[in-house]
């Protein structure tokens, strides 16, 4: 019976084989782990920038206009909500005033619109109907409309004493500062009005 002999040459062409194999198999899970995480990132971006763009459509407002309301602590805002998106409730959207004495003095107030959270009343109703100065009844618009503008107004003081005129027309003019006024809506941006006296607290001066 005939055995063949394998040569040495042989055998180091069959290791080699051997190990370019190997090696594909290798280098193929490296490519797919890569591919693998790659796909994630692009996919938790996405998710990402499909959050941020919603957010940033569906609730938005900018306030475009401010006066001084009454000579004394009243302020008129007209604000505009983003033209996408759904409706938002009014009592869902906050406020916060603030403002700074120079002895370090901190004060700030902050509530749902339309809620005086113990100080004169205060308004919120749509540019084109009838405000709380037209005369009877007056009732506060209960949702925000996308793309639609809204008068609203805001009255001096803190949450300790809302009745005071700390942050309000004629505090700012006394103390030669000025004010700072936030809008936070519900799952949605925040806005910031810088507020300062264009011509002292005279009464429909503007204030932005």
């Amino acid at each position: 019976m005939r055995r063949e002999k394998i040569s040495d040459e042989n055998c180091a062409m069959g290791i080699g084989a051997l190990i370019v194999f190997v090696a594909m198999v290798l280098l193929a899970s490296i490519v797919m782990v890569s591919i693998i995480k790659i796909t994630e990132e692009i996919s938790q971006s996405t998710q990402r920038t499909a959050e941020d763009a919603r957010r940033n459509s569906v609730n938005t407002v900018v306030i475009v206009g401010g006066w001084v309301y009454d000579s004394w602590d009243d302020m008129l805002f007209m604000m505009e909500f983003g033209s996408s998106g759904e409706e938002v409730a009014r009592l869902d959207v906050k406020y916060v005033l603030t403002c700074s004495y120079a002895d370090g003095t901190f004060n700030y107030r902050s509530a749902a619109l339309g809620d005086s959270a113990g100080g004169s009343a205060i308004y919120v109703w749509e540019v084109g109907t009838p405000g709380p100065d037209a005369g009877g009844p007056f009732t506060n618009v209960a949702q925000f409309r996308p793309g639609a503008r809204y008068f609203f107004t805001l009255d001096g003081g803190t949450q300790a004493t809302p009745g005071g005129t700390q942050c309000g027309p004629s505090d700012l003019a006394a103390k030669g500062i000025t004010a700072d006024l936030y809008l936070h809506l519900p799952n949605g941006m925040s806005t910031h009005q810088k507020l300062s006296l264009s011509n002292g607290n005279e009464k429909g001066s503007q204030i932005i």
